[in-house]
């Protein structure tokens, strides 16, 4: 997956005073995977805390719910948005009062399935989260990062809700129901920490931001002048291009430049752009059996990548190999 921000262009930074929400639901859900853990390996220990510790452990499923969601959408907010959260808290509610209560008579246990059935709703909502839109998606990167999210989710859960739950009593599987639970709960809390990391990189765009865009007449001599500059005078080469270095060349603004990128000539951004003529001409050399003895390090910089981890990353995205695998093949 190509790590690729754009330092040229002023518009795409974020907002210092905005807080992104997918760190608060998933700090709220690291918490409540920690609350379940301790219960689940200390309940002994924590004595007059084990039901409070009990009731934020129980919001795990709620809590994943709604930071794997946040990872997926970008609507700007609005009163409509509450009602995930409103759902998760009437489940926390009802699961705490059946825990302190005793669910002797009717209501109670029917408040009790409810809350269960909530909470294995919320676990399904997650893994089906990624891929609800998964077809209006045209970045191949991204629609791989959606489906190995949800499978691994989905595999997480598996294991943790079928294999162990589902496990004849006395059975191995029954007798490691705690450690395995407890294990899945780590792997998906630090499973959710890289998949943040990965979206802070590769942010989505607000589809409501997108449509609301005005159509960019197009210029032709503006578009014949970045192909010009980017194939023939391979300025792709330069490691610290930026918009601004296009738009000085062309004597025009940075927006415009930036318009033209992403409207007439149909890249996504400025950065897709640089690197698809950079992975190109490494595509060329690394079949060039004149240029076999070189090694991918010298290629990639000779590209214009600042180092080979974006290099390795974005040459994937585009082909789904490793330059590596690639050089090997074309052999």
């Amino acid at each position: 997956m190509a790590s690729i921000l754009q330092p040229g262009i002023r518009s795409q930074r974020p907002d210092p005073m905005r807080i992104d929400i997918s760190l608060l639901y998933g700090a709220a859900f690291c918490c409540a995977s920690l609350a379940f853990c301790l219960k689940s390996v200390l309940a002994s220990r924590l004595g007059m805390a084990v039901d409070a510790v009990a009731i934020l452990g129980n919001a795990t499923c709620g809590w994943s719910w709604l930071a794997t969601r946040s990872l997926f959408r970008r609507e700007s907010p609005s009163r409509g948005d509450w009602w995930p959260i409103a759902a998760v808290l009437m489940v926390m509610i009802a699961s705490a009062v059946t825990s302190l209560v005793p669910a002797d008579g009717m209501p109670l246990r029917i408040l009790d399935n409810l809350a269960r059935l909530g909470s294995s709703a919320m676990l399904l909502m997650a893994v089906a989260a990624p891929l609800l839109d998964l077809r209006e998606q045209s970045d191949k990167s991204e629609r791989r990062f959606r489906i190995l999210y949800s499978g691994i989710y989905a595999a997480i859960l598996a294991v943790a809700v079928l294999a162990v739950d589902g496990a004849p009593d006395g059975s191995t599987a029954s007798q490691l129901s705690i450690p395995v639970k407890v294990v899945c709960a780590i792997a998906a809390v630090f499973g959710y920490g890289l998949a943040l990391g990965h979206r802070k990189r590769h942010p989505l765009v607000d589809p409501k931001a997108r449509a609301s865009r005005k159509p960019v007449a197009s210029d032709p001599r503006l578009e014949a002048q970045l192909i010009t500059l980017m194939r023939e005078n391979s300025l792709y080469a330069e490691a610290d291009l930026r918009v601004a270095d296009l738009a000085r060349l062309t004597g025009e603004p940075e927006y415009k430049v930036t318009q033209c990128i992403t409207g007439a000539l149909g890249y996504p951004n400025f950065n897709q752009m640089v690197n698809g003529y950079r992975i190109e001409e490494a595509k060329r050399r690394l079949v060039d059996p004149a240029l076999a003895h070189l090694p991918i390090l010298t290629i990639a910089l000779d590209c214009g990548f600042g180092s080979i981890g974006p290099f390795n990353r974005a040459f994937k995205a585009d082909t789904g190999m490793t330059p590596q695998e690639y050089r090997r093949q074309t052999r």
